[in-house]
């Protein structure tokens, strides 16, 4: 892993991981040294020696005339700023993949980069661009081709039974075979019921892990006399009760117009760290399927119900490296599994989650992720 790291993400990535920092020191960390990776970084990585600000106005330009060329001169020059924005939409992150000639590996990579999941190849809207890129169509041919399926796409839906067939790499095997616009036309027509706008191995193991702590077995290690609701949830796994009471109190500060110096103010940090933090609302909806699961709420709850792995030999005992490695492995499988990035060290939320995770035991990642949240949003306690 670290030979695929940037200096940069790999000083990151040493100094969660091997760096010995108290809580305390961490949260300072996090506030003065992190480094969050602009959209201009991300966009850098494909720019293949170009000029962004030429190809990426050219390309805007041709593919929306109706827009003024200084409108998206402006556009992209915020984009390319080193104050600019982290991110984009994902669909405009795909169409700068069509401007870029990028191929869907790479595509796959740089949307990845910028909305923290790849291509979908489930999402039926995204099956036509990515069928596109495999075919090196321009992006105005593949907005036409999408707009001439649109009655085949809106039959996707996402059951709560999940078909067998329906799961990425069996849509993806699919997918990849098609050859002609009018295959795949005949696949979308078919194929409705297997589609859909949310991904199913999460959901799938965002179910399994809800149930783990909603519906404790005895022969589970988390077994316990009480079940918990959504709220216990959010309480003793998604340290609710300091990241999203910090949040309500300082949208309650901005909403009444408070001086300054009454309000509770988060910090770029603490804002990006509790950025689409989960709440009940949310957690529900992801339940029905009416939300998509996210990356972070897939990682919190693996972190909560992971029993670790077996060791074959009673007699070896593991020292915390190699059971850091161990968890650290397979919490990126499963995220690359769910179609989502793997953890990153120049991300403040992911550092905190690499931090917490080094350590010999789950109870004391549980420990250092609650008092990490206490230090960093604790502030908020003392305004209430």
């Amino acid at each position: 892993m670290g030979n695929e790291m940037t200096e940069l993400t790999q000083s990151l990535y040493d100094q969660a991981v091997y760096s010995l920092m108290t809580v305390q020191e961490a949260v300072d960390f996090l506030e003065r040294e992190s480094k969050l990776r602009t959209l201009a970084e991300k966009l850098n990585s494909f720019a293949k020696g170009r000029d962004l600000q030429e190809v990426l106005t050219a390309g805007l330009l041709e593919h929306h005339p109706e827009m003024k060329k200084d409108s998206v001169q402006r556009r992209v020059r915020g984009w390319l700023s080193p104050r600019g924005p982290r991110s984009i939409k994902k669909q405009d992150a795909i169409e700068v993949c069509f401007i870029l000639g990028l191929s869907v590996e790479e595509a796959d990579s740089l949307v990845a980069m910028i909305s923290e999941e790849g291509l979908h190849w489930r999402n039926p809207d995204e099956v036509v661009y990515i069928f596109a890129l495999r075919h090196q169509m321009d992006y105005s041919a593949a907005r036409r081709l999408h707009a001439e399926l649109k009655e085949y796409l809106e039959q996707a839906e996402d059951p709560r039974e999940i078909p067998e067939d329906s799961f990425t790499p069996v849509i993806r095997s699919e997918i990849s075979a098609l050859q002609t616009e009018e295959a795949l036309k005949d696949y979308l027509r078919t194929a409705g019921r297997r589609l859909g706008r949310c991904h199913n191995n999460a959901y799938s193991l965002f179910m399994e892990m809800m149930d783990i702590l909603e519906h404790p077995r005895e022969d589970n290690i988390y077994f316990d006399e009480k079940r918990l609701t959504i709220r216990d949830i959010l309480k003793e796994y998604f340290y609710s009760s300091h990241v999203l009471y910090a949040k309500q109190l300082a949208k309650q500060a901005r909403k009444e117009s408070l001086p300054a110096n009454e309000r509770f103010m988060l910090t770029r940090i603490q804002e990006v760290v509790s950025e689409n933090w989960p709440d009940e609302t949310t957690l529900s909806k992801m339940k029905k399927r009416t939300e998509d699961v996210t990356r972070k709420t897939l990682i919190l709850l693996f972190l909560a119900t992971d029993p670790g792995l077996g060791w074959e030999d009673d007699d070896y005992e593991p020292d915390t490296e190699e059971m850091f490695q161990d968890l650290y492995s397979r919490l990126n499988d499963m995220l690359v599994l769910c179609g989502f990035s793997p953890l990153d060290p120049r991300s403040p939320f992911d550092w905190i989650i690499l931090y917490s995770i080094c350590v010999p035991d789950m109870a004391q990642t549980d420990i250092r992720l609650r008092t990490i949240f206490r230090k960093m949003f604790g502030e908020a306690e003392k305004k209430a």
